[in-house]
This record gives C-alpha cells, structure tokens and sequence, in this order.
C-alpha cells in the first residue's frame, strides 16, 4: 500500500483571505498530523509555556512509568518535538516573526488568532461589523460575493475555543449556521447585487416563498439572475438632466415669444371699428380699411426695435396670412447668463480627460469615441438613459468602470458608454458622492476629498493653439536609472510657471552631436494637457527608453491662440534692404589665439 501524502504545502502571502488562510492553516495542520512525534502537541486544549532562560523545558515533565516504553519520553524530547512542530510552522508563515512562534507561543490557537490578527479578520466582536464593508467587486460574479459572505459568517460563529462571550457566558459548544442566518446571508447578498432585487424576488417568488425559505430558493434565483437583473435595469431608465449652449439664438421667420397665458388665440377685433360702433369688428388694426396709409406702413413695417424690460412677460399673437413677410431681421435675446459646467483633467493611463462635472445627471456617460481611444474596457449594459425632457433617449453602447487620477488622487468612475455626447466624460452625481467631490461655481472652484482647491475656467475657448514663448522649459528624469517599455509612459512635475497653463508645447530634446535624420525624435512634437501640474510622456516608439538620473527628456513651452491679437502686429514691419558687401575672393585667415596665451604644444 502506498504512504499516504499530503499536498503540497505553501507560504501565506502578504495579501490573504479568510477562505485563503482557512486553507493553508487545514492544509499545514493535515501535513504535520502526519507525523506521529506532533500528534500530541496538536490536540485540542495542549498548551506549553514561552521559552525564556529560566524556564528551557517550557513546563514539560518526563513521562512517568505508566507510559509504554515506546511512547515514554523526556521534557527535553518533547521540547525538541515541540519546537520542530514550531518551526515548520514558521517555515510556511514568514509574515510572522519567527522567535513570536518558536519561542513565545503558547498554543496553537494562540498562533493561529495571532495570523489572524496579522491579517485583519481575528475573531472580535468588532470584526464581524466589516460585514458592512462587503460589495460587488466590478468584475465580481455574484456567486463569488455569495461565497464571501457565507466565508465571512462562518468565520463569525461562535466556537468554544474563541475568547468571545454572548451577554457574559462563554459557549459551551461550537455555534452552526441556523436556518434563520442562512435566511439573512442570502438577503445581503440580493441587497448588494442590486438595492430593489430582493423587492423583485418577493414578487417573483412569492408562490415558493409561502412554503419554503428564502435560502431553499436561492438555486433558483442565480439561474433566473440575470434576467431579474435585466428587467430592474430596463426599469431604471436614468435621467441626464443636461442643457447644452451653442450661442446666440437667431430667429429668422419670427420673434421669440413668450406662452400665453391662456389656451386659445386673442379674437380678431379692431379697437378703431369697436370703438366707433362699425358691425365689422373682426379683423386686426393693421388690417383696417380705415387706418391712415402712414399708420398701416409703421404697423407692418419690416423693422421694428421692441424694447421690453427683463421682467416682463409680452405675448404675440401673429397671423401667419397678415405677417407673412412683415418680420425678416434677427432678433437677438441675451438677457440669460450662460457659464460652462464646472470641469477636472483627470489622467486615465497616459490619456487626458477633461472630466465634466454636472450636478443634475443622474448618472456618469462617457463618449464612445473617447473610450475607444483611451481604450477604456466597455462590457454590455441593458440600462437606458434619456435626456432631461424625459423623450430624447441616448444610445448606449455598455458600460464601463474605470480609475482616474489627479495628482494623488485616485477616482473611481462607473459610467454608461454612449454614441453622441457634447462633452468627453459626463460626471454627475454618483461620480461626486462616491469621491467625495463638491463644486463651488461662484468662486470657480472644484473642491475634493483632501480639500484640494482646484480652479476653472468657465469661459469657454475653442481657438486652436501655437507656441508662443521663445523660452523652453528642459524637463529632466528625477529618478534614478528608469526604463520606458514602449506604450508606457513617465510621469514629470512641471516647472512653477507653467503649472497653471492649460495648453502646453511638448517637443523633443535632440543632442547636437547624433545625426538626427537617422534617429526618430522622442518625444514627437504635441500640445497635450497638464494635470495638477504634472505631464506624462507616452513612449510611442518601439525601443525601450532608458533615462538616468537628470536625463534631458524633452522641451515645453507655453501656447497662446494662433489668431491672438496680441500675437500679431497692425502694420507689418519691413525690413531694410542689406547694404551690397563684396565677397573676398581668397579665404579669409582665421588667427588663433594671437595673443598667445596657449601652451606651445596646443598651438602647434
């Protein structure tokens, strides 16, 4: 018959679960059980004392002539065994100090609560309010968070040998998993999938649910899953509550037109005809027989100037057969401020985003166009998204969830992929309570978690860029020796003065003695985006890029609009003419040092 083996044994990491420890601690416990000189020593309640100077034997006696002479042995014999069990423990625990296990143990509960507390789940009575910290991970199965939950109640139950007590009594026995808390685990776990799931079960099931438990069920639930998930999102229809300002509206075939206050048009009624007492009142004045050729023209004229204070509210009533050509000019409205919604640079990878935050969407939506190319992973969404008129419906591609950063913030984004979208990356209020961020738009402020104060434009600019500043900024390594694998990217702090720039020029730094024309520049020449002062250089070559310490990187300046006024001058300047100077016709002599302050052997 063949020996029996244990699996292999391996070592904790740094990063464990409570499923991951539970399996190495069985594992570690089978493999040494093995061993018949460490079954004593593994029996529930065995204790032994720290080894110190004064105590070498750790409390062990030698066994007494009621002992067989096979199994009889010595303290010092068992304190050999002892500390071979010991560190074959330690071997396979290194996050542990090895002297905590070999010499200041005392029991195998002992160690085992210590790895427990080393990793953050011992068994306390505060531990078991984590539950509170348990959700769907994004690329989570359900499945997967219902394992979790059932590890971490399990891991909660009372046991005789845990030091915890229930209203003063210590247990008398190893506490199961009851009906009623199998109950609770599976309705966390519908909560956590989705907040009005465990609604939908209730009205689903509610058939079974008069005769069997919640947790007898819950088969049938995870078939039935993702259709149950499907109807809650086709459900939520979420709402953008976003309104976009092209400019100055022009009115070409009418002026604009405040509602009237009431349902029907005003009845045509000539105040002249009514006032005299003529029969024939129904018409309007501009078209009355009786109206002086001077009044009518005014009336009908093409160009009128109203002139209506902001608070008032006029009402027009037009015929279409009596104006068909009396109103041809533009009428401009300008009365209403108009400030561009508050916005971040926020970097996903190497790419810049202007993120747009909007306190009156219900969601987050990111353009399809920008998600592709950041290549942002996009998975299948069922949920829909209208405008803020509750008919005008956006088409959504999936969905996303992604990381973006801000200096040293790191912000968590959870967004519906959409075709058409005015802005890049719509923020709205999930994306601000789930990162703690607050806007201040009459001091132009965006405030976040850290109370980090960042300022924005609310002027809007769409002119393209140039260089402008003859002086450039070298930007040089500021690490040690640091590699550059191609589609990667290195982060630089930029200097003071152009921390606050929003467009900057990026150009490559070329040594004078390489010949350019056979080496690529890296970087090529680009206006990106500094984020929080910081700018972050993609290598887009195929060659590893090594830098050294104060390694010259590459050049920025700082641009101004191409159409600038100030970039350009009113009269053109023009040069004079350079005076005709003759060319010598034998090559000039050149002295070197005439002064002769070189050694002889240089000049020579």
């Amino acid at each position: 018959m063949a020996a029996v083996r244990a699996p292999k044994q391996w070592c904790l990491t740094k990063q464990e679960s409570v499923t991951s420890y539970e399996n190495w601690r069985q594992n570690l416990v089978y493999t040494l059980s093995l061993d018949a000189n460490f079954a004593t020593f593994l029996i529930d309640g065995c204790t032994w004392g720290k080894k110190t100077r004064n105590t070498p034997l750790r409390g062990f006696e030698n066994d007494g002539d009621d002992v067989r002479a096979p199994q009889r042995r010595t303290a010092q014999q068992k304190v050999t065994q002892l500390e071979l069990l010991l560190g074959q423990i330690a071997n396979y625990c290194p996050v542990i100090a090895r002297n905590s296990i070999v010499k200041n143990s005392t029991s195998l509960n002992g160690i085992w609560q210590d790895i427990r507390a080393h990793f953050g789940f011992q068994s306390t009575g505060s531990h078991f309010i984590d539950i509170v910290d348990i959700t769907l991970g994004p690329q989570e199965r359900p499945e997967d968070l219902f394992q979790r939950l059932t590890a971490f109640i399990d891991d909660n139950l009372l046991t005789i040998e845990g030091q915890l007590t229930h209203h003063g009594q210590a247990p008398t026995e190893d506490e199961d998993m009851t009906p009623s808390l199998e109950n609770l685990v599976v309705l966390m776990w519908l909560q956590l999938i989705h907040k009005d799931l465990p609604r939908l079960v209730k009205q689903r099931y509610a058939t079974e649910l008069r005769s069997r438990t919640l947790a007898s069920i819950k088969p049938e639930i995870s078939q039935a899953l993702d259709s149950l998930l499907d109807e809650l999102k086709q459900a939520d229809e979420t709402r953008v509550l976003r309104a976009g300002y092209t400019g100055i509206r022009k009115y070409r075939s009418r002026p604009p037109t405040c509602k009237p206050s009431h349902d029907s048009p005003s009845p045509k009624i000539c105040p002249i005809c009514q006032q005299v007492g003529r029969k024939v009142v129904d018409h309007y004045l501009s078209m009355c027989p009786f109206l002086p050729e001077p009044d009518r023209k005014f009336l009908s004229g093409k160009t009128r100037n109203v002139a209506v204070p902001d608070d008032t509210c006029v009402s027009y009533d037009y015929d279409s057969d009596d104006l068909h050509d009396a109103v041809e000019d533009t009428v401009q409205t300008c009365r209403v401020q108009v400030h561009l919604s508050p916005y971040l640079l926020v970097y996903y990878s190497q790419h810049v985003i202007q993120l747009t935050l909007d306190s009156g969407a219900e969601t987050n939506m990111l353009r399809r166009s920008v998600a592709v190319k950041i290549g942002a992973p996009i998975q299948h969404s069922s949920q829909s998204a209208t405008q803020a008129d509750g008919l005008s419906s956006l088409h959504v591609s999936g969905e996303t969830h992604i990381e973006l950063s801000h200096g040293s913030q790191v912000f968590k984004l959870d967004a519906l992929v959409v075709d058409n979208l005015d802005v890049d990356l719509l923020a709205g209020v999930p994306f601000m309570s789930r990162n703690d961020i607050s806007i201040r738009p009459a001091k132009q402020q965006i405030i976040l978690r850290d109370d980090t104060i960042v300022t924005y434009n609310a002027v809007k600019s769409q002119r393209p860029f140039q260089r402008n500043s003859p002086q450039a900024h070298v930007l040089r390594a500021t690490r040690g020796t640091t590699s550059v694998w191609p589609g990667e990217f290195i982060d630089i702090e930029l200097p003071a003065t152009l921390k606050d720039d929003r467009f900057i020029a990026v150009e490559p730094h070329m040594p004078t003695d390489i010949n350019k024309s056979s080496v690529r520049p890296w970087p090529s020449p680009h206006i990106t985006s500094p984020v929080a002062g910081h700018v972050r250089i993609t290598n887009d070559t195929s060659e590893v890029k090594t830098l050294q310490r104060n390694d010259h990187i590459c050049r920025v300046r700082n641009t101004v609009a191409s159409h600038d006024p100030s970039m350009c001058s009113s009269t053109p300047t023009v040069c004079p003419p350079l005076p005709d100077v003759p060319l010598p016709t034998q090559p000039c002599s050149v002295s070197i040092d005439p002064d002769k302050l070189l050694p002889e052997h240089i000049r020579s």
